[in-house]
């Protein structure tokens, strides 16, 4: 690294840490929102922190006690959004390793929002962001694309300003002040000379631009409103950030930014206007996976390994394309043919190509292509927890797992709360073979822990879930027994019979509270913590206009984002009375 380089980026990287500061400490508050500390100022991020209050200082869930809220909070960009971001920026590049996400809630959006970064993540982002950048500024082609402006003489000042004024709009997602880009168009111009290439010297500048806090945190802290109760709404340029990472998981685009330029998104008219236009476009697909893999874990499908031996179609592009499927079945409910979101959860459409059509017992065609397809009338696989992927994500090596697979339901479709195993539990259901010997079913295996109070408080909620999925082997196939003993998949849901998990599938399709779960996870990913109790109201008036579309999930996403407790939030330690939320009064 040059010595200009040197001096530049350590300035730039203290900023970062000292920025990151306000992370150091975070723990989750009783009701699992994160309880931070925030900025008590206005988009300054060198002020000092106030700590926010937790719930648990006040008088319980009671409806009607006071609590105080968080205030808006400082959230690093989750790994994904910083990769959509960068390419957004720059183009197709490769993005190196940066500080894994982290969130004990599910949702990397919410880990974002807790995690401090180390010395040792902010050196990768250096790395990361130096290497993008050093593959996008290799081709002159490409600079064009990325720099409004390319100057070809380090004189041509004007055009080195508008260059890095146009990117850092778009980068930091709202106007460089004077002094900021002053500062920035020195880094070009020390750079440029030194080297003797002005585009070098732009380089290094969009290089240090992407390492700032500006860039890397999303700086959303909204302005007091007198108008609107005390309550902080987020400034025009902050409501463009927050629409375009909730619903395209990257930054604003130019027309975005313009239209926060002109303060059209200061009301929820604007909002309304702005959602509808992102919906259309191709990112928004990009947002909805991004929620999906969250919502249902489906990153960790990388890292799931089976028996070679017993299960020797498991291959890496089994599983690429049962991700792809998951997605494929989305996308098709979402944006190809919009439809009740809930008929993912009982529905026979499904989407495979020669490899996974094994998986399903479905004929292969010529020539082998991804296609839709339809399950048999009288197929036992239905919907959701059906899926190749759910199966075979939630089972083990050599078996299947009826804990994970009813783990999977209750926490992402029921949103249960399923307490973690005693740290001593033997969790080797094969031990018990040692004193009875003999093939056993797998819901005889778990009879134990299901007896044992240490243990039933986790496998009461999961095992009748789970073991309802028995009839499908740890790679998603159909199989009539196991061992040769017969398998019983008949369980209960809250009092309702079923036979099996296809008939758990529609059962859950119809249950009361998925509509209420889902938003509720919407709200959560899009929020970057938990639904407050004060703030029931809100997640039900969200849920009654996606009942209103038809349980359409563009709508829902609309619903979100126009909502006023997207648009606004308390200051910090606010305390609001259990009873007080009024919808969209503010």
């Amino acid at each position: 690294m040059r010595r200009g380089d040197s001096y530049v980026f350590g300035a730039l990287l203290a900023a970062l840490l000292g920025a990151s500061a306000c992370y150091q400490g975070v723990s989750a508050n009783a009701d699992g929102s994160a309880g931070t500390t925030t900025l008590a100022t206005t988009g300054d991020l060198t002020g000092d922190p106030a700590p926010t209050t937790s719930d648990s200082d006040s008088d319980g869930d009671a409806p009607d006690a006071p609590q105080a809220v968080p205030g808006p909070t400082l959230r690093r960009l989750t790994a994904a959004e910083f990769t959509h971001a960068v390419q957004d920026l720059l183009g197709p590049v490769s993005i190196g390793a940066v500080e894994a996400d982290s969130s004990q809630d599910g949702f990397f959006a919410v880990g974002a929002a807790r995690v401090a970064l180390s010395p040792a993540g902010v050196a990768k982002y250096e790395q990361a962001i130096g290497d993008a950048t050093a593959q996008a500024f290799s081709d002159p082609a490409r600079v064009a694309q990325i720099l409004r402006c390319v100057p070809t003489q380090l004189d041509d000042v004007p055009c080195m300003r508008d260059a890095l004024a146009t990117f850092g709009r778009r980068a930091w997602r709202r106007p460089l002040t004077s002094v900021e880009l002053d500062r920035y168009l020195g880094i070009a111009a020390a750079i440029g000379g030194e080297t003797g290439d002005v585009v070098v010297g732009l380089r290094h500048a969009v290089w240090a631009l992407l390492q700032a806090p500006h860039f890397l945190y999303r700086v959303e802290l909204g302005l007091p409103s007198p108008d609107d109760g005390g309550r902080l709404k987020f400034t025009a340029w902050e409501m463009a950030s927050r629409l375009a990472f909730t619903l395209w998981n990257t930054v604003p685009d130019e027309a975005l930014l313009d239209a926060a330029e002109a303060d059209l998104l200061a009301d929820s008219a604007g909002v309304h206007a702005q959602a509808v236009r992102m919906l259309a476009d191709p990112r928004a697909r990009q947002g909805v996976h991004n929620f999906i893999t969250e919502l249902y874990g489906l990153w960790a499908l990388g890292e799931k390994v089976k028996d070679d031996t017993l299960f020797p179609e498991w291959t890496p592009t089994l599983k690429a394309v049962m991700r792809d499927e998951l997605l494929a079945r989305v996308e098709d409910v979402v944006f190809d043919q919009p439809a009740d979101f809930f008929s993912l959860y009982d529905g026979q459409k499904v989407f495979v190509n020669n490899e996974l059509a094994k998986i399903y017992g479905l004929d292969e065609v010529q020539p082998d292509g991804f296609r839709a397809a339809m399950l048999p009338p009288d197929s036992p696989r239905r919907g959701l927890i059906g899926s190749a992927l759910v199966l075979a994500m939630n089972s083990l090596p050599a078996r299947t797992s009826a804990t994970e697979r009813g783990q999977f339901i209750a926490e992402s479709l029921l949103c249960r709360t399923v307490p973690p195993p005693p740290p001593t539990v033997d969790t080797n259901l094969d031990d018990g073979e040692m004193q009875d010997p003999g093939p056993k079913t797998l819901r005889e295996k778990l009879e134990p822990h299901r007896a044992d109070p240490a243990c039933s408080g986790c496998h009461n909620i999961t095992d009748p879930l789970g073991l309802a999925l028995e009839h499908f082997d740890t790679v998603g196939r159909w199989r009539p027994t196991d061992q040769g003993l017969t398998i019983d998949a008949s369980g209960e849901l809250d009092g309702q019979y079923f036979a099996d998990g296809s008939e758990l599938a529609l059962l859950l399709r119809e249950h009361p509270v998925v509509a209420n779960c889902l938003v509720r996870k919407l709200y959560t990913y899009a929020g970057g913590r938990l639904p407050l109790p004060r703030e029931t109201d809100t997640v039900a008036e969200i849920e009654d206009e996606l009942a209103l579309s038809g349980n359409r999930f563009d709508r829902l996403l609309v619903a979100l984002v126009t909502h006023d407790d997207f648009r606004f939030a308390h200051p910090a330690g606010t305390v609001v009375a259990g009873d007080d939320s009024e919808g969209d009064k503010p």
